[in-house]
């Protein structure tokens, strides 16, 4: 680990100077860096530049001494495992400058339940034995062989931790945790553990304080996690210090949302708008950490650095967005002649709305016969799909499933949807599906209220159906329709559908213009 030599001479060292000393020694035995720090700590540079990966350590083992022979202390320990050293140790400097007991430390593989570290008895330089490097091999091969297993039990999932920070009731909080948890598996992330903390307020660099954020990267190390998924909105700069921390990667709620819109886009307009809502969302957040990429601007008298390699990435990505945003104009144009030429043709139109996954592709296949995606995940569909439905003998309808709802919904994804969600606007009537087996369905339905007044759809004619019946007790179902006057369906089922039907020929009776009458043609 350490030659009797080097200690002795970064005991005096350090004792001359009258601070802690620090060294960055490779597997070689080579020093790579020398750290200076005051009488009770060392802060540590950058650690970029030095390897580290999932399935292995830094590669590098930090030695420093401690004035006053005290223990690793915790800012050690956390930096240990922060930083993945092969091992820290520090070293007692007498006033003698000699060296005395060494307390040193190593990262336990696989303690997802006990600390992540081991701290080993206390020793001298003298009495220390131990061969390093097939110390270090064998701890690096346990982990390695974890790392492996755990990639092939989760099938090469992303391995994420979400978190959610409030200064509200913690049991709100749990809910929106839950509902962050159902769009992360839809999202095909495997979620290994859940952090829910309460604060007076939220910090403005970390959302959950330095302190906690430091425990929540030790954490996910253990858990072998490659991501963290925050149930709120985080900005550039938040987003930017949570990364420094280390190696994983960073999402929001927001983030999560886009990337479930990006896997399930299917027609062209629909990638068109998760491109433009990702563009939108991204365009804020772009950041290069160095500027030695800047450029002169050409010609004579030209003065300082020009446009930058961030500036001129935004100038593109601006671009890229007008672009967009004429295209959907052109969809939206488009869409509006077809609903012109469904107008004229006399047919009402029905628009299911209601929370994601409750049940609106299942519904619009077995009223019509269709095959559209359905699958019991949150928003397995994205693009509007519009078939015919046969009522009465004689009398029809379109029925149009849209994208399904969710309780505040991002800014971006809103206005690049709203070609789509234009196609509520002109409906006749709007059948709101809601998923009875849902513990927190009143908060959906709340929830779909508040965006329907947000796009100022909220005049038009609603009526409301409970879905999955099926998954209620008896006793429950019974309690529900003595509050809420609905017809409750099970959409798999056609039979338990003529409520239903019945009630949509009536609400479309009441909302259809009375027909003017015939006169009979002259002779």
């Amino acid at each position: 680990m350490i030659s009797v030599e080097l200690a002795r001479s970064l005991c005096e060292l350090s004792r001359e100077l009258g601070r802690q000393v620090g060294l960055l020694v490779d597997r070689r035995g080579r020093i790579e860096d020398l750290i200076v720090g005051d009488a009770r700590q060392i802060t540590l540079t950058e650690m970029g530049r030095y390897r580290v990966g999932k399935s292995r350590f830094r590669g590098l083992r930090f030695l420093h001494t401690h004035l006053r022979g005290e223990s690793l202390s915790h800012d050690d320990l956390t930096d240990l495992a922060l930083l993945r050293f092969d091992l820290i140790a520090a070293i007692e400097a007498r006033e003698n400058g000699l060296p005395g007991r060494l307390h040193w430390a190593y990262l336990r593989p696989g303690a997802e339940d006990a600390e992540p570290w081991v701290v080993e008895s206390p020793t001298t330089v003298h009495e220390l034995e131990l061969d390093f490097t097939q110390f270090i091999n064998d701890l690096e091969e346990e982990l390695a062989s974890l790392v492996h297993r755990s990639r092939k039990v989760g099938s090469n999932k992303k391995r994420a931790v979400l978190v959610g920070v409030t200064t509200d009731r913690l049991d709100a909080l749990e809910e929106n945790l839950e509902e962050l948890r159902d769009l992360a598996e839809s999202a095909g992330l495997e979620v290994v553990d859940v952090v829910a903390q309460r604060r007076p307020r939220l910090d403005p660099k970390f959302v959950v304080g330095s302190g906690k954020m430091k425990e929540l990267y030790i954490h996910c190390m253990q858990k072998r996690a490659d991501m963290i998924v925050f149930e709120g909105e985080l900005s550039g700069s938040q987003v930017r210090a949570i990364s420094e921390f280390g190696d994983l990667e960073v999402w929001d709620r927001t983030q999560l949302i886009l990337e479930i819109f990006a896997d399930r886009a299917r027609s062209r307009g629909g990638k068109l708008q998760v491109e433009l809502a990702m563009l939108k969302y991204s365009l804020p957040r772009l950041v290069l950490r160095d500027d030695f990429l800047s450029r002169l601007t050409g010609g004579i008298g030209a003065r300082g650095p020009g446009e930058t390699k961030i500036e001129a990435l935004r100038r593109q990505v601006r671009d890229r967005i007008a672009r967009l945003e004429r295209e959907l104009e052109g969809l939206s144009r488009e869409r509006a002649l077809r609903r012109t030429q469904r107008r004229r043709a006399g047919i009402p139109v029905v628009s299911i709305i209601g929370y994601t996954n409750a049940g609106k592709s299942t519904l619009l296949n077995t009223l019509t016969g269709s095959k559209v995606l359905a699958e019991n995940r949150l928003f397995a569909t994205l693009d509007p799909t519009s078939r015919r439905l046969w009522l009465a003998p004689g009398r029809e309808a379109i029925l149009t499933d849209t994208v399904g709802f969710i309780r505040e919904l991002p800014d971006e994804l809103a206005r690049a949807f709203r070609a789509t969600l234009e196609e509520l606007g002109e409906a006749d009537l709007l059948l709101h599906l809601v998923d009875m087996s849902n513990p927190h369905f009143t908060d959906q339905v709340m929830a779909v209220e508040q965006i329907l007044a947000d796009l100022a759809l909220d005049n038009l004619p609603v009526l409301m159906c409970f879905n999955k019946v099926d998954r209620v007790s008896p006793a429950a179902r019974a309690d529900i329709l003595a509050t809420w006057t609905a017809p409750a369906i099970s959409a798999r089922d056609p039979d338990s559908l003529r409520p239903l039907l019945t009630a949509l020929e009536q609400a479309l009776a009441a909302c259809s213009p009375p027909q003017p009458e015939e006169t009979p043609a002259s002779t």
